[in-house]
């Protein structure tokens, strides 16, 4: 696999001015657009409780980078016709998470977003796809690679290897195997909305989102 590196550029989702973002986005023959710029909160907290202007910034990063990032690739890749984008999504937006309101309600937007591009776009070649994942072992997710078991928390390399194959092929999916059948079960038809809101998000989502609250004091009292 030979892969042509024609230009990189480093543009701050969070900081930067996107009229900034590169012009010559639009001319260069983007094959593949990967849209996985994001943050997520790294405490549980109801809206109010949490730092001022962290909503803006969590949708600043992870919708708003999304939609532009399209705006500038699509008619070119619609124009050749041919081109695939995947975005990505989470399962926490597969439902409504409270004390983490505002990073769901961005994943979410993100799946319906791209579900409709891609019934927009169904006529042409270009492919738009978007990844629903569960749990990966990753910093910004507060998880050390050691955390990954393969089972509930999967590794950035395992899910990408199993990701990459599927580029192109399906609409909306979670990635990996391991993630279908946790979707299955937490999120879909055998959990009810009313126990996933009663029981699971009590027990389940606040207390991973402990251990994670947790994981990040003490890396960031490392770094101090």
């Amino acid at each position: 696999l030979a892969v042509l590196l024609k230009r990189m550029s480093v543009f701050d989702f969070e900081y930067d001015d996107y009229s900034k973002l590169p012009q010559e986005l639009k001319t260069l023959e983007v094959g593949i657009l990967i849209n996985c710029a994001g943050i997520a909160p790294n405490q549980v907290g109801n809206f109010v409780e949490l730092p001022e202007q962290l909503a803006s910034k969590i949708l600043r990063v992870n919708l708003m980078s999304t939609i532009k990032m399209i705006e500038f690739v699509l008619p070119g890749m619609i124009q050749r016709n041919r081109g695939c984008i995947v975005n990505i999504s989470s399962m926490t937006g597969w439902r409504p998470l409270p004390y983490l309101s505002t990073y769901p309600a961005s994943k979410a937007a993100i799946a319906f977003f791209s579900d409709s591009l891609s019934d927009e776009f169904r006529h042409t070649k270009v492919r738009i796809q978007c990844l629903i994942p569960l749990l990966v072992a990753t910093k910004a997710a507060s998880y050390e690679t050691t955390d990954a078991n393969n089972l509930f928390i999967i590794s950035p390399e395992d899910y990408a290897k199993q990701a990459v194959r599927a580029i192109g092929r399906f609409e909306i999916l979670t990635g990996c195997i391991q993630h279908d059948i946790q979707g299955s079960i937490a999120f879909g038809t055998l959990l009810s909305f009313w126990v996933f809101k009663m029981l699971y998000v009590p027990l389940v989502i606040l207390g991973i989102h402990k251990d994670r609250v947790a994981a990040f004091q003490k890396n960031h009292q490392k770094q101090n």
